[in-house]
């Protein structure tokens, strides 16, 4: 298990050591005698000037390496460590001032840039060259020896033909770079494809939106309606007949009395909506039908209901 663990942390610290290897910095361009129109240094001097780049993404530690211009002599100027600002963030670039006097500050250097000489950038092991520039005997005052991607990536970098204008602390773009709009204007200089471009956007936004709207958001009132089933009539149910019908049988086979047929049958008639009067709790009974009933025998204490 120990092995294991003391595996994954040498690959991991590995990683992190690529990440941030110094093998990522470059020398990216190079000023010898500068010009009237020259950057000042913090002591109000001009002097010439080492650029360096960061190509990876991740920001590497500069300090403990070396700057020089004598291969014989790879430890010529320290960049101190010790100081929190030897860190070249992702893509930038660092600038050291060439004075020749290297205890002015931690961004000076031991040496003076000649032209006809080499520069190198060595690691802080003191013998590895990570990366070198050329300074032309012939490059003019005031221009400088620069480094300019080659990919988009800007990873691979390849050195200027031609001498450069000067661009100390500003990453070195490519030399044949264009802009978008510039390459757009090369391509379609009377703007006919931008314009078909901009009126399809525009149709099939369009169209998008139309079909989010007659998908998603149909008006219900157009969704067909549910028909509701025909109410029942009152006292034409056949279930309302038969209960009538039964609490008829029940009675004259109960009682064996007429008179609750008779109730029977009216309860049976006002169900099916045959009774002739309408008035509210009251059965009228046929007076001659019922003679001979008890019905109307005042023995038996019967009275009818006021109207």
């Amino acid at each position: 298990m120990k092995r294991v663990l003391v595996t994954l942390t040498l690959l991991a610290a590995g990683l992190v050591l690529r990440a941030q290897n110094v093998s990522d910095l470059i020398i990216s361009e190079a000023l010898a005698v500068p010009d009237s129109t020259g950057i000042v240094d913090g002591y109000g001097a001009r002097n010439g000037w080492i650029e360096v780049f960061n190509t990876s993404q991740g920001t590497v530690t500069i300090g403990g390496c070396y700057l020089t211009d004598d291969k014989t002599n790879l430890t010529k100027s320290l960049i101190p460590k010790s100081d929190s600002r030897s860190q070249v963030l992702p893509r930038q670039v660092m600038l050291f001032y060439a004075s020749g006097k290297g205890s002015q500050g931690t961004f000076y250097v031991d040496f003076k840039v000649q032209k006809g000489s080499t520069l190198y950038l060595v690691s802080n092991d003191g013998r590895t060259i990570i990366d070198s520039l050329v300074v032309p005997a012939d490059l003019p005052d005031g221009m400088s020896v620069a480094k300019f991607p080659v990919d988009a990536k800007m990873i691979r970098h390849a050195t200027a033909q031609e001498p450069c204008v000067p661009s100390p602390g500003i990453i070195n773009d490519s030399i044949d770079s264009k802009t978008k709009a510039q390459v757009m204007a090369e391509k379609d200089p009377h703007g006919f494809i931008l314009t078909v471009v901009s009126v399809s956007v525009v149709f099939i936004s369009l169209a998008i939106l139309w079909f989010l709207f007659t998908s998603l958001f149909k008006d219900k009132s157009k969704q067909p309606k549910k028909e509701k089933a025909p109410a029942k009539k009152a006292g034409k149910a056949p279930e309302d007949e038969g209960v009538a019908l039964a609490i008829a049988l029940a009675l004259e086979m109960e009682r064996g009395g007429s008179d609750y047929a008779v109730i029977a049958m009216a309860l049976h008639l006002h169900l099916s909506q045959s009774v002739h009067d309408q008035e509210s709790f009251i059965v009228t009974f046929d007076k001659e039908a019922s003679k001979g009933s008890s019905w109307r025998n005042k023995q038996l204490n019967f009275r009818q209901l006021p109207r």
